[in-house]
């Protein structure tokens, strides 16, 4: 579906403003499946001009819902179909979807509703499936989840990736490292609702005095117990329209990724090494931890995203960081060593599903057996660049062995003259798993949603 069609229905004079946000959450789902669009990227730039903050949210939980539950709403539509879904155009595919989500998934929307709007959209937008549309959800409606799923005890991989809608490759990898019992876990929560965490730009404000800010603004927002600067926000509308927003008086970063720039340490004063910065929240949020003192250098490889880097930077009245376009596995141009240096490696980034609707659909298995030579390449150059005394920390975004556990091994063998740190040393916060303090103690720990509450994150520090 081009963008100009897009907009020709959404100009539809006939629509409501509540029928258009179920119609956009078509056209969005409409291209992420076509395209392979980001689907956060299309509801950022989609839903500027939606000014009702419910149909925002509408919006929002529609996309994000179905694109969670896709596997398992197919499953559901499969026994009223005559037809594979494959053999439907791609909008009509996405009104099912939507659809179903809303019947079988969302308590507040009567399902006289859901079914309506449906129909009312497909007639929109493909008028001749109007009537299986239509068919199809009363189905479904009278149906409900009464059908039988895979066999729990023959096909326990397919079983959840059914009922979890995850793809089975990523099913069986983690049932043979975790079992059923933790990946089962671990998949409902991937499908939750994923917090929204900000970061206090402590050079500006401190966290009681934004926390008081934003609550006078009718949010909720509740403190983080492990990251000093952390907060959580609910009932909050558009981030980027907030006046605390464009001020600079935060940025969005879930826990995890703040815990990086904890674990590194750095001070007022450092000369710090970014390699891989974009989009700059853990570079900012080391600014911030070196009260704007000292030298922090951030380096990509794409000039857009370094662009991305010196917008936050200066959105926060950040002016120590220095960016630089090239490739981290060479860093030409950069001289001299550096007290601390952060290898933020581009990864599968499987930890962080929960967070990107879209990503368990975007990626493939064989991506995972070609990222770790990059990340090996990324880790040893930087080891170059750490000057006597100095501390490497090198973090992922993953949840896979071969790009964490693996990685640091093989620069063990490679780099012997660097020693692991003790991660609980700069842990802002206490563990209670033995698990947990036997991976810090050895300077490496695997943050897992289900097990932490967070982002599943990978984080190893060592000291030259």
């Amino acid at each position: 579906m081009k963008n100009n069609r897009d907009r020709d229905i959404l100009m539809n004079k006939n629509m409501s403003n509540k029928k258009n946000a179920r119609l956009l959450a078509v056209l969005i789902l409409t291209r992420v499946e076509t395209e392979g669009a980001y689907a956060n990227e299309l509801l950022r730039s989609r839903l500027e001009d939606m000014e009702d903050v419910r149909d925002r949210h509408l919006t929002t939980a529609l996309v994000n819902g179905v694109l969670k539950n896709k596997l398992t709403l197919d499953y559901a539509l499969r026994r009223h179909l005559k037809k594979p879904m494959s053999a439907l155009p791609h909008d009509v595919r996405a009104v099912l979807r939507i659809g179903v989500f809303q019947v079988l998934l969302l308590d507040k929307i009567p399902v006289s509703a859901a079914v309506n709007e449906s129909v009312k959209i497909v007639k929109q937008i493909n008028k001749g499936f109007a009537p299986l549309v239509n068919s199809v959800l009363h189905k479904v409606a009278e149906t409900g989840w009464n059908f039988k799923w895979p066999d729990k005890d023959k096909e326990p991989e397919r079983y959840l990736s059914i009922k979890y809608s995850h793809p089975e490759w990523m099913v069986k990898r983690w049932v043979g490292r975790w079992g059923f019992s933790q990946t089962e876990e671990l998949l409902q929560a991937n499908n939750h609702p994923s917090p929204t965490w900000i970061r206090t730009n402590t050079l500006k404000i401190s966290r009681d005095e934004l926390k008081n800010k934003l609550e006078s603004l009718e949010m909720k927002v509740r403190e983080s117990s492990k990251i000093p600067e952390a907060l959580f926000i609910e009932d909050f509308g558009a981030v980027e329209r907030l006046e605390a927003f464009e001020e600079g008086l935060f940025t969005v970063q879930d826990e995890s990724s703040q815990l990086v720039s904890h674990i590194l340490g750095v001070k007022p004063g450092d000369s710090v090494l970014d390699v891989c910065s974009a989009p700059g929240g853990k570079t900012t949020h080391m600014a911030q931890q070196m009260n704007n003192s000292g030298t922090i250098t951030a380096v990509d490889i794409y000039p857009q995203k370094l662009e991305q880097v010196e917008e936050l930077a200066h959105r926060l009245g950040i002016t120590i960081i220095g960016t630089h376009e090239g490739d981290a596995r060479f860093l030409e141009g950069i001289e001299g060593k550096f007290t601390k240096v952060l290898v933020d490696a581009p990864c599968s980034g499987l930890g962080v599903i929960r967070r990107r609707s879209d990503l368990r659909w975007q990626k493939r298995e064989d991506e995972i057996s070609r990222l770790p030579e990059i990340q090996l390449e990324l880790l040893l150059k930087a080891a170059d660049m750490v000057d006597k005394g100095g501390e490497l920390v090198y973090s992922t975004c993953t949840t896979e062995p071969e790009e964490n556990f693996e990685i640091i091994k093989e620069f063990r063998r490679l780099r012997p003259e660097f020693t692991a740190v003790d991660l609980s040393e700069s842990l802002p916060f206490e563990v209670q798993e033995e698990r947990d303090k036997g991976q810090l103690k050895k300077g490496v720990w695997q943050i897992l949603p289900h097990q932490h509450d967070m982002d599943g994150f990978f984080i190893a520090k060592f000291r030259l």
